[in-house]
């Protein structure tokens, strides 16, 4: 007996887009991207070892599917994103929970400098959001330990060893907030350091453990990075090549706010601040001080994107409002 479903997945164009998987009842319960629709949506009905537990549990439940058709495999990318943040479907597990995601401030206003995780920014030296809400946790502990910002805590009296003279308020200050804000990378070479030594002096329990949290800054750093160089890069155009034409997108502090397909003939006529001002919106968008929960998901999709497709060319663009 011939599956419809599979039928009609054998039907499905080549270009790129997003489907919805939708169980008996019509509700949304997984969101998917594809490069090639009908190779991704056919898949799910061809007999796989390598299908997960879920994925078999999704076929079981799966009564019908719709396909959105977009001109690029980034349109797919973002048009997820937004499908999922709007439908929250259970199978689909990133970018399902951006509401649980916090921020990490930077509290100097005290004579103790204090690390606090929030799930609401505060206005003043405060980072993110972050999707990675366990290793907010850890990275806390360690930035404290670090910096024996409390000296009560279990890896302190274990490991560490109180300075002969201790770190002023003013070097722990711009250590931790040029970390954050990628002036520097003090904090790991501070980790280091004393991962080091420890090896040196043949602490090699001690040596592991620094070496695990060196690992973990270093690579909770690197993400942040991301969010960093978005709010820097106010102006942005990022150039994707689609067969005989080339499609452009307009971002702002990190952010897609306009996009348009442009042939080959027309990009070669203009500028690119040119062909920027052709996409701008009537009204100058608002500076971003703090991305939202609803954004980093966009971002980090976006310039993850970028750095793994060397065929996006992402140019920075003069302030187009500046000559209008």
């Amino acid at each position: 007996m011939q599956n419809p479903l599979k039928e009609q997945a054998k039907n499905l164009s080549l270009n790129p887009g997003v489907y919805l998987m939708k169980d008996r009842h019509g509700d949304v319960i997984y969101v998917g991207k594809a490069k090639k629709l009908r190779e991704r949506v056919l898949s799910y009905f061809v007999k796989n070892k390598q299908h997960s537990s879920k994925t078999l549990r999704l076929i079981q439940q799966l009564a019908e599917f719709d396909v959105i058709e977009v001109e690029t495999e980034l349109d797919a990318l973002l048009l997820e994103c937004r499908l999922i943040q709007q439908f929250r479907p259970i199978y689909n597990r990133q970018m399902n929970s951006f509401e649980k995601y916090n921020y990490i401030q930077i509290n100097t206003d005290n004579d103790e400098i204090s690390i606090n995780i929030l799930s609401v920014p505060t206005q003043k030296n405060c980072f993110g959001p972050f999707s990675t809400n366990r290793k907010l946790v850890e990275l806390k502990q360690i930035l404290e330990s670090l910096y024996e910002l409390n000296p009560s805590d279990y890896w302190h009296q274990s490991f560490a060893k109180h300075h002969t003279f201790p770190l002023t308020h003013t070097t722990i200050k711009t250590e931790l907030l040029g970390a954050f804000t990628f002036d520097n990378q003090l904090p790991q070479k501070r980790l280091e350091a004393k991962m080091i030594l420890a090896a040196e002096n043949h602490s090699f329990e001690k040596a592991l453990k620094l070496r695990e949290d060196w690992q973990l800054l270093t690579r909770f750093f690197a993400q942040n990075k991301k969010l960093v160089l978005a709010n820097q890069a106010s102006w942005q155009l990022l150039q994707m090549t689609t067969h005989s034409k080339m499609k452009f997108y307009l971002i702002y502090q990190g952010l897609v706010i306009n996009s348009r397909t442009f042939t080959k003939q027309t990009v070669a006529k203009y500028t690119f601040d040119e062909l920027a001002n052709k996409m701008l919106p009537k009204t100058e968008p608002k500076n971003i001080q703090q991305f939202s929960k609803e954004q980093v998901d966009f971002i980090n999709i976006l310039y993850s994107y970028i750095n793994h497709h060397k065929e996006a060319l992402l140019i920075d663009l003069t302030v187009p409002y500046a000559e209008k």
